[in-house]
């Protein structure tokens, strides 16, 4: 390839976050995290030259959503790459051309393998940098930015890719430079603390047409500057109140704005309870906190102290919400997160797990599968909100919020503080 080719695709690729740091750690681990196993069918043999029927691994699809589709297709075109280094039942070899799942497989000597023998491919993940997706039709500017977040962590969930951390980028550009001189490393020599240029760059864009989204993306090989395949689809146009966070989360209550998300309100004259963000009170070094004071009395609406996050949300990638907290004394307390119907968004279930707070912070982690469906909310909650009660099926691709708070049933008269800091959602 030209140098000036070179020069623009890695130019191409750096400006839209196209490189990692890796740091220091055992060489023989991150080799071993690096590589994945593809099983494949013979074909047919000629002389050095095999031909494989490869068997593309299914991903997890998330109903309703388009980044699962895209990212079952992502890993489908991208599997093997031409001219990558592999191993074919432990002898080194390399991919010659690939269609589809066809892949012609070259040796360096000639091999006999029967038609039909099932092989085991070693190859190296690939690195992808997954860039902004541009909006060039259309008023919801945010469906490229919350489609990116879904996609890429559909495709760190798959486990086939190493995907690029775009926050890392500014520690490194003063490395860059290394990569217009040749000096930086190939994929097949990722160890640690050096700099790696990504493999695969997935680009595109999003045009509202009619009822529906033309979603145009293009996966790009960046050593050879080939598009390695075209990525298109249509699907539901998302309105705004479709449009879900798919993100971690991880509020930490530091920033000196709190998010909208968050209902804060004042206790008044039949509020026995009030939330508010405490700024002297924060987990280990922090500073910030949540904080909900409440005096409830039995017998005595309201009879449940909550803070709430109306954030509308796609929790389907995550195994439960964590977070720290502590309160003036020990009580019974509980996380509870809102689901949707995809027909009728005012059918509501709404969902609980229990936890019991100490004086001293104390990490509690809640998975999602051990929530259980909220009675109370079904016989007298939903009407009180204005909704209807749902079909009692969990849709964590369609959250509409969570709270956390104490219920005086559970705990008689009760009057106390609590404060709830770090939260996010995680992956087991």
């Amino acid at each position: 390839m030209k140098l000036s080719n070179i020069f623009i695709i890695v130019c191409f690729a750096l400006s839209l976050s196209g490189c990692a740091y890796l740091g220091s750690g055992s060489v023989e681990k991150r080799e071993s995290a690096s590589l994945l196993n593809i099983e494949s069918i013979v074909q047919s043999i000629t002389g050095n030259q095999v031909t494989l029927i490869l068997k593309i691994p299914e991903l997890k699809k998330t109903p309703g959503s388009p980044a699962s589709e895209i990212a079952q297709q992502v890993v489908q075109k991208s599997i093997l790459i031409e001219g990558i280094k592999t191993e074919v039942g432990g002898t080194p070899a390399t991919v010659k051309t690939i269609r589809g799942n066809t892949a012609v497989i070259e040796f360096e000597k000639p091999v006999s393998y029967p038609v039909g023998t099932v092989l085991e491919l070693m190859i190296p993940k690939k690195t992808i940098a997954v860039v902004d997706f541009e909006v060039i039709r259309g008023h919801e500017k945010e469906a490229g930015r919350v489609s990116l977040e879904e996609l890429t962590s559909a495709l760190i969930d798959s486990g086939h890719f190493i995907v690029l951390e775009r926050s890392k980028l500014k520690s490194i550009m003063n490395e860059i430079e290394l990569s217009l001189s040749g000096m930086a490393k190939e994929s097949r020599d990722k160890v640690a603390g050096q700099l790696i240029i990504a493999d695969l760059i997935l680009a595109g864009t999003f045009a509202e047409m009619g009822d529906e989204w033309n979603i145009n993306l293009r996966l790009i090989n960046v050593r050879t500057s080939q598009a390695v395949a075209a990525i298109t689809m249509k699907t539901k146009l998302f309105k705004p109140m479709e449009i879900r966070d798919s993100g971690p989360m991880k509020e930490d209550f530091e920033e000196t704005t709190t998010d909208s998300a968050w209902i804060l309100m004042k206790a008044g004259r039949k509020v026995y309870f009030q939330s508010s963000i405490d700024r002297s009170a924060g987990v280990e070094n922090s500073k910030k906190s949540l904080r909900l004071d409440f005096n409830l009395i039995a017998g005595q609406i309201p009879m449940y102290a909550q803070i709430e996050n109306r954030k509308k949300r796609d929790l389907s990638l995550y195994d439960g919400i964590e977070f720290y907290v502590r309160s003036t004394e020990r009580l019974y307390a509980s996380m509870g997160i809102k689901t949707s119907h995809p027909d009728n968004p005012n059918k509501i279930d709404m969902w609980i797990g229990n936890f019991e707070p100490e004086k001293t912070w104390e990490k509690i982690r809640i998975p999602f599968n051990k929530m259980v469906i909220a009675r109370g909310w079904i016989t007298r909650g939903a009407k009180m909100a204005g909704a209807a009660p749902g079909d009692q099926v969990m849709r964590l691709h369609r959250v509409e919020g969570f709270e956390i708070g104490v219920d005086v049933r559970r705990n008689s008269d009760i009057k106390g503080t609590l404060w709830i800091d770090r939260i996010s959602f995680y992956r087991d």
